[in-house]
């Protein structure tokens, strides 16, 4: 059966588009709708998407819920709970535009949240993440997403040629990854450390990945990834002490030196963190104050949709209609804004130029027709990273 489509998309990808959809008797918060575009739509495609709605199942309440899945002749397509709220990337690009670091108790309470939340993450297989995978919904909950939030298939391969290595690649998928992962192995204990610490890393230095060039250099930053030779250093936040940074300078470690899991890297956190994490009010007030207008922004979308829930659970419990509850919730935080200047600053970040990355030449011999298009955290496509990593 269809499922009712509200208004234009919410968001176009590669393979996918976003759209709201009808709300359900049976779930108290907004859907949305990802589905696949109709033009390219493969059986490599679908294949790809039920085996990410077959992991979606078993990931806890705090991961963004499934709501259901079709796959039939005429459509390919997920829905789930609509996440409204900001995520890591929206509060890195506010950090960076306002040269401010979070304050260490805030950090702290983020980062803590991001190691339970990637603490399931234990199985051999390679989860995608990005720096939109986590974010701090409108209700205060935490909330955890592969992919993207309200955007999981962002990691899908095009069906252009796989072999073609002057296309940009999934930059934002890829530097989330392990070792193992970009390795093309399966995932250990180890794997989620790393990958926690890179976003932890990103929050520390006011918005920057510790390896990230510039849009078509994922080569370079990877190859930075392998040496251990981050771009932006930790001590451009004032308030790290030389503990904190040995111990996340450990957690982002690509060989030697790694910790075990992430039990150990918390406990290695809490002893050496200098205050006591935030309180959930606490840490609302200051990512909603830094990110106001991108949250802003998600209100007033909402306030132009129909059919949304009248009441939605942990947010609009005493609305009479969905308008009302979004008002009020505005008004609400609103009244909780700080001014961005109370935070401490940013020090200044230096980013080498570096040239433009040579054709990569793979000396390997394709058929006439391209294979199916092969998604980024397979290991093909990372035995040729490999590669230039030796060199």
């Amino acid at each position: 059966m269809l499922t009712p489509v509200i208004g234009s998309p919410l968001s176009i990808g590669l393979v996918s588009e976003v759209v709201p959809v009808a709300p359900r008797a049976d779930v108290r918060a907004p859907l949305v709708m990802e589905r696949l575009l109709p033009l390219i739509r493969s059986d490599e495609l679908v294949e790809q998407i039920t085996a990410l709605a077959e992991v979606a199942r078993g990931l806890p309440a705090s991961w963004q819920r499934l709501v259901s899945a079709e796959f039939s002749t005429m459509e390919a397509h997920l829905i789930y709970e609509r996440f409204v709220g900001v995520t890591l990337r929206d509060l890195s690009t506010s950090l960076r535009t306002t040269g401010r670091v979070l304050p260490l108790d805030v950090l702290r309470t983020v980062i803590e949240h991001t190691c339970e939340g990637l603490a399931p993450l234990t199985g051999p297989r390679t989860v995608p993440l990005s720096d939109r995978s986590v974010g701090l919904g409108i209700d205060g909950e935490w909330r955890f997403a592969q992919g993207a939030l309200n955007h999981w298939l962002i990691n899908l391969a095009s069906p252009r040629d796989p072999t073609d290595m002057d296309q940009p690649m999934p930059a934002e998928t890829v530097l989330l990854m392990s070792p193992e992962g970009i390795q093309g192995r399966p995932e250990t204990a180890a794997s989620p450390v790393t990958r926690a610490a890179l976003l932890a890393w990103q929050l520390a230095t006011g918005g920057f990945h510790p390896y990230r060039g510039g849009r078509y250099e994922l080569m370079a930053s990877l190859t930075r990834f392998s040496r251990d030779e981050p771009r932006v250093p930790l001590d451009v936040n004032p308030g790290l002490t030389p503990a904190l940074i040995e111990v996340l300078t450990r957690g982002v470690a690509f060989a030697s030196h790694r910790f075990a899991d992430l039990p150990s890297f918390r406990a290695a956190l809490d002893a050496v963190w200098p205050e006591p994490a935030a309180s959930p009010a606490r840490t609302l007030e200051v990512i909603a104050s830094i990110t106001w207008s991108t949250l802003q922004k998600e209100l007033h979308l909402l306030k132009r949709e129909p059919l949304l829930p009248i009441r939605w659970d942990g947010v609009w419990s005493a609305a009479r209609t969905p308008e009302e509850g979004i008002a009020v919730l505005e008004d609400q935080l609103l009244e909780r804004l700080e001014p961005v200047d109370r935070y401490p600053k940013r020090g200044p970040v230096e980013m080498p130029l570096e040239n433009p990355p040579e054709p990569v030449h793979v000396p390997e011999v394709y058929s006439p027709r391209p294979p199916p298009p092969t998604p980024p955290h397979r290991a093909g496509l990372f035995q040729r990273f490999l590669a230039l990593f030796r060199r």
